[in-house]
């Protein structure tokens, strides 16, 4: 019984942390999605899945680091820091791959599938860096 207590009272720390962290995943998606030259919801509504495959690469990128953020820091305001800080790293992930691949947003529109892969998959590898480096 003390038990079933116990997990009661932490419901509402378990609520307030997926709230934010829902809302932080929202923030995210609409900061990327507005920092990229495409629409991707409309391409996705068309079948592209070279930008289905960027944008959940993006935000599993971003949910891996703000889970640990959740895990590992005791406030509300390292929480918020390292949430914006994952959300800097994935813009910045995304400018990174038009640099280096000069014609990856028309390729995404195009629906090359490679190009959707590499750069979710560099969105993703980048979100597990920036994991363990969240204290």
């Amino acid at each position: 019984m003390n038990e079933i207590l116990e997990l009661i009272s932490r419901a509402s720390g378990f609520l307030g942390y997926f709230v934010a962290g829902l809302f932080f995943v929202g923030a995210n998606f609409l900061a990327y999605t507005r920092t990229t030259k495409y629409d991707e919801m409309e391409l996705i509504r068309h079948g592209n899945l070279a930008a289905a495959y960027s944008l959940i690469g993006s935000t599993v990128g971003f949910s891996l680091p703000l889970s640990m953020a959740i895990v590992h820091t005791a406030s509300a305001q390292a929480f918020v820091f390292w949430a914006l800080v994952s959300m800097v790293t994935q813009i910045a992930t995304y400018y990174f791959m038009k640099l280096v691949f000069k014609d990856v947003d028309a390729q995404i529109e195009a629906n090359n599938h490679a190009y959707g892969v590499l750069d979710g998959g560099l969105s993703i590898v980048v979100g597990i860096v920036n994991a363990a480096c969240v204290v």
